[in-house]
C-alpha cells in the first residue's frame, strides 16, 4: 500500500530529525540555558517516540514507493517536520502563538527566511541556533530532492535537469536519495564550516559566524540580530557572504564535480554562466541606480548594490543596508531578481534560470515558425534536444505559478496589507526569499502584523514555492490517484 510506505519512510525522517533536535539542546547547555536544554531534549524524545512508532507500525511494509507515494512523501515531509520544529519555539515563548511557531519553523525548513519573531537580540541563543539549523537542514533536503527526486517526478520541466553526479539512473527513489545525500552532505558541511571560519576571521563572533554560515549556504536569510547586517558586518564579511550565497545558488552537482577533480563541468554549465551574467548586469543596474538616484557615492553604491543583487538573485534575502531615499525602480529590479532565482539543483528559490532559458528558446522557436510554418525546429539544452512534453510541462508550471501568485496576493490584500505589500509578500514567499521583504516593500513591511489567516496562506505559499508547485497540485488532484 502506497500510504503505508510513505508512513514508513516518514517515520525514518522523523527519527533522524529527533536526533538533530539534540543539537540546540547542547547549544543551550553551553550557554547556560538550562530550561531551554530540557525543552529541546523533551521535544527530541517525543519526536523519537513518534518516528519509531511510525516505523514499527509499518513493519513488513515494503519501503519502495510507487508513483503517487513519492509525491505524497515529498509534500508531507515539510509540514510534518515543521510541527516538531515549532514545538520548542512555542514552549520557550519565542513565538507568541502556535500559528507563529509553525510559520517560523516552516519558513526555516523551506529556507524562505520570513520571520514573525521580534526582539532577536533578546532571544535565547539556542532558539537562534535552532532557526539557523532548520534552514541548513532544509537547504540540504532541498538539494537532495532537486538532484535525486524532482527529475524523476517530471515536475515543471525538471526532466531536463541532469546533474553530473552519478547516482544510478535506474535505481529506486530511496536509493537515489540515499546516494545523493551521502555524496553531497559532506561537501555541504565542509563549505558551511569554511564560511563560518572566514566570517569569524572577518570579525563576526563565533556564534554569529556559525549561525550566519548555516543561513548562507542554505540561502535562507535568517539572522541573529534586529535590523540590517551593517550593525555588526563589514566589507570583508560582506564579501564572504556574497561568495557563499552564490555557492548556495549553484547546482550542487557541479560543486561535487569540482571536489572530485571534474572542474570542467563548472565551465561547461550553461545555467551557471547565465547566473553569473545576470549577477553582473543586474548588479551594474542596481549600483548605477543607487549612485544616481539614491545619492550614494560610487564605492558605497558598489558595495551595497553588489550585496543586494547577490542576496536577491540567490533568494537569500540578507540586508546589509537600506538606502534612503529609496529609488522607486529598485524594488522592481529586486522583484525581477527573486523571480528568476538561482540554478536548478541548488538551495535557491525562484523559477530557476534553466526554466527561463527554455522559455526564451521556446519563444524564439515560435518566432521562427512565423516565417517558416512547416519547419521542424528543435529546442536544445546543453547537448541534448528537449522533448515536447517537457516544454508543455514548463508552460504548465508557469501558468500555475502565476495563478498561485495572484491567489496569494488577493488573499493577503483581503486580510489587511495594501496592494504593494500584498504583491511583494506573495512573490517573496512563493520564491522562498521572504527575508528580503524590506528590500522589495520598504523597511516598514513586516509579517508580524498579519492575522493568523494570512500567515497560513503564506505557509501554503512557502510549500508551493519549495516543492515546485506541480508536486503539491498532483497530490490534491483526484485524477492523479485514480490512475
Amino acid at each position: 500500500m502506497a500510504f503505508a510506505s510513505v508512513i514508513a519512510l516518514l517515520g525514518r525522517l522523523v527519527t533522524l530529525f529527533a536526533i538533530a533536535i539534540l543539537a540546540p539542546a547542547l547549544c543551550a547547555l553551553g550557554y547556560g540555558e538550562t530550561r531551554a536544554a530540557g525543552v529541546f531534549a523533551g521535544v527530541s524524545v517525543v519526536a523519537l517516540f513518534f518516528g519509531i512508532g511510525m516505523v514499527f507500525a509499518t513493519q513488513g511494509v515494503s519501503p519502495g514507493l510507487r508513483r503517487g507515494g513519492d509525491f505524497l512523501l515529498v509534500v508531507m515531509m515539510w509540514p510534518v517536520l515543521s510541527i516538531f520544529a515549532a514545538a520548542p519555539l512555542l514552549l520557550l515563548d519565542a513565538a507568541a502563538t502556535p500559528t507563529d511557531a509553525f510559520f517560523e519553523a516552516l519558513s526555516g525548513l523551506t529556507t524562505t527566511g520570513a520571520t514573525v519573531l521580534t526582539g532577536l537580540d533578546g532571544q535565547l541563543r539556542s532558539v537562534l541556533f535552532w532557526r539557523a539549523l532548520l534552514q541548513w537542514m532544509g537547504g540540504l533536503g532541498t538539494i537532495v530532492l532537486a538532484v535525486s527526486v524532482m527529475p524523476m517526478l517530471g515536475v515543471g520541466g525538471m526532466q531536463v535537469f541532469r546533474g553530473v553526479m552519478p547516482h544510478g539512473d535506474h535505481a529506486s527513489v530511496e536509493d537515489r536519495t540515499r546516494r545523493s545525500a551521502l555524496a553531497l552532505s559532506w561537501i555541504y558541511g565542509l563549505l558551511t564550516a569554511t564560511c563560518a571560519i572566514l566570517l569569524w576571521i572577518g570579525g563576526f563572533s563565533g556564534f554569529d559566524a556559525v549561525t550566519h554560515a548555516l543561513s548562507t549556504l542554505s540561502t535562507g536569510g535568517f539572522t541573529t540580530h534586529d535590523g540590517t547586517l551593517s550593525s555588526f558586518g563589514n566589507l570583508r564579511t560582506d564579501t564572504v557572504l556574497m561568495f557563499f550565497m552564490v555557492v548556495g545558488a549553484t547546482n550542487f552537482t557541479l560543486i561535487w564535480a569540482l571536489f572530485n577533480g571534474r572542474g570542467w563541468a563548472l565551465v561547461k554549465d550553461q545555467e551557471l554562466r547565465i547566473l553569473l551574467l545576470v549577477l553582473l548586469f543586474g548588479g551594474l543596474l542596481v549600483v548605477v541606480t543607487m549612485n544616481q538616484q539614491g545619492g550614494l557615492g560610487l564605492s558605497e553604491a558598489a558595495r551595497q548594490g553588489a550585496f543586494a543583487t547577490v542576496s536577491m538573485l540567490t533568494t537569500t534575502g540578507f540586508v546589509n543596508q537600506l538606502v534612503t531615499p529609496w529609488p522607486t525602480v529598485l524594488p522592481i529590479i529586486f522583484l525581477a531578481l527573486v523571480f528568476l532565482g538561482g540554478c536548478s539543483g541548488s538551495t535557491a528559490g525562484g523559477i530557476k534560470l534553466m526554466r527561463l532559458t527554455l522559455a526564451i528558446r521556446q519563444g524564439r522557436r515560435e518566432l521562427e515558425r512565423l516565417s517558416h510554418p512547416h519547419a521542424v525546429v528543435r529546442i536544445h539544452y546543453g547537448e541534448r534536444a528537449v522533448p515536447e512534453p517537457v516544454i508543455q510541462g514548463l508552460w504548465s508550471f508557469f501558468i500555475l505559478y502565476i495563478v498561485a501568485f495572484v491567489a496569494i496576493a488577493l488573499a493577503l490584500s483581503a486580510s489587511g496589507p495594501d496592494v504593494t505589500e500584498a504583491v511583494s509578500m506573495a512573490l517573496a514567499i512563493l520564491t522562498n526569499s521572504g527575508a528580503g521583504l524590506t528590500l522589495i516593500a520598504g523597511p516598514d513591511a513586516s509579517y508580524v502584523v498579519l492575522p493568523d489567516g494570512a500567515k497560513w496562506v503564506l505557509c501554503v505559499g512557502m510549500l508551493l514555492g519549495r516543492l515546485e508547485l506541480m508536486a503539491v497540485v498532483a497530490v490534491f488532484a483526484p485524477m492523479f490517484w485514480r490512475r
